[in-house]
């Protein structure tokens, strides 16, 4: 069966039978509640990843994985990188961790003192704004603004807010829950701000490979020594090859500053990944290319029944064009909806989104609880459905 006929089979009675919280935590006991909120996919994993996993199982090859020895994964990690993004990895610069969470917290720590700011995009994947907020460091808020066509940078805002105590840039990219993918001249203007004041630049660049036809990802660090030497890469193969439960992640240094900082942390405090973690990303990494490419061409059709069908039947919504990732936000605003857009479609159409108002500060401007972000990596038949239910829900307000 071909990767587009396993994920057009997908059944709704199978998906609500697993206990990853995507689908636990509404389509438990027969809620009749469709989830499209949390960053995983429906479909089923390569299988390359399958092989490996059933291999350990099989064997019980489940014991500790002796930190931080991960073989060749660094290695395999920077030819797939090189032959995916022209972005060159030296083993050396990488340090392994349990997941990106993790990853944002320590970098954040590392990069600055309690009390100094860190600049956020906003709206944002709210574990940015928990990194800041739970290691007492000052949010530095620059909104982003909807342009004629699409999120744009800010950047005259984004110059006047960064002060001198201002520390760290936190950079996604591609961005969650806008789905742009920053081109190059973005990410230069990033670059001199963060030579000019002096800041570390923190790249989250977990989507990397999931950026449709007509896009490119630019690794931030490629654009130059000035901005490599001052960055710290996030990333991650859970994302494009759908692991969250197998976790694994990683940090990319190019300041040497800050890797000297992260290998004097105490060893146990980094939780480092596990066998299945390891295994199932090098398979993923070596084996895995040819599912992704055919799981990006299926996500890409999914993103443009999902644009036409919001233009032909929820024409009050601001949305789009999506660049990268399964993430879709949409403004709800102008439907005039009689409640938050994310409890409004949960209530009357049955359908989880995430709620907009996690994605700013509670001071942010007034707005984002009437957004919500759309997770449209599931089968058509079931996307179709989620859609028609939310139409039909605003269409009897």
């Amino acid at each position: 069966m071909s990767v587009k006929d396993q994920f057009d089979a997908l059944r709704i009675e199978d998906l609500a039978a697993r206990t990853g919280f995507k689908w636990s935590r509404y389509a438990a006991n027969g809620s009749g509640i469709l989830p499209a909120w949390v960053a995983d996919m429906d479909f089923p994993i390569a299988e390359p990843i399958r092989r490996v996993v059933r291999r350990l199982v099989d064997r019980s090859d489940l014991g500790y994985c002796e930190p931080p020895d991960v073989g060749d994964l660094p290695e395999i990690f920077g030819r797939r990188m090189e032959e995916q993004l022209g972005w060159t990895v030296e083993p050396e610069r990488i340090r392994f961790l349990v997941n990106a969470l993790q990853g944002l917290d320590l970098s954040v720590m590392l990069g600055s003192e309690k009390g100094e700011g860190i600049v956020v995009q906003t709206p944002i994947y709210p574990p940015f704004l928990g990194a800041v907020a739970g290691a007492g460091r000052r949010l530095v808020e620059s909104p982003l603004v909807r342009g004629p066509d699409r999120f744009e940078m800010d950047l005259d805002q984004l110059r006047s807010v960064i002060d001198r105590d201002t520390r760290v840039f936190m950079l996604c990219n591609p961005h969650n829950p806008s789905g742009r993918s920053w081109t190059r001249s973005e990410l230069e203007a990033v670059a001199e701000l963060a030579i000019e004041h002096d800041l570390i630049v923190l790249a989250d660049e977990i989507h990397n490979e999931l950026v449709f036809p007509g896009h490119q990802h630019i690794v931030f660090e490629t654009l130059g020594p000035e901005a490599r030497e001052r960055t710290v890469t996030i990333t991650s193969a859970t994302k494009s090859f759908n692991l969250a439960g197998l976790e694994l992640a990683l940090l990319v240094f190019g300041s040497e500053k800050l890797k000297r900082r992260f290998d004097e942390l105490p060893h146990f405090v980094l939780a480092h990944p596990g066998i299945l973690g390891v295994e199932a990303a090098r398979a993923a990494w070596r084996d895995g290319g040819p599912w992704l490419g055919e799981t990006v061409a299926y996500l890409d059709a999914n993103r443009a029944y999902l644009t036409d069908f919001v233009n032909r039947r929820l024409p009050g919504v601001v949305h789009g064009p999506q660049e990268a990732t399964y993430l879709y936000w949409l403004d709800c605003r102008g439907l005039n909806l009689p409640m938050a857009a994310s409890r409004f479609f949960l209530k009357r159409a049955q359908v989880a989104l995430n709620d907009g108002a996690e994605f700013g500060p509670p001071d942010s401007a007034p707005g984002l609880e009437h957004c919500a972000r759309l997770n449209f990596a599931t089968s058509r038949a079931i996307l179709g459905e989620i859609l028609e239910r939310m139409a039909d829900a605003v269409e009897k307000v």
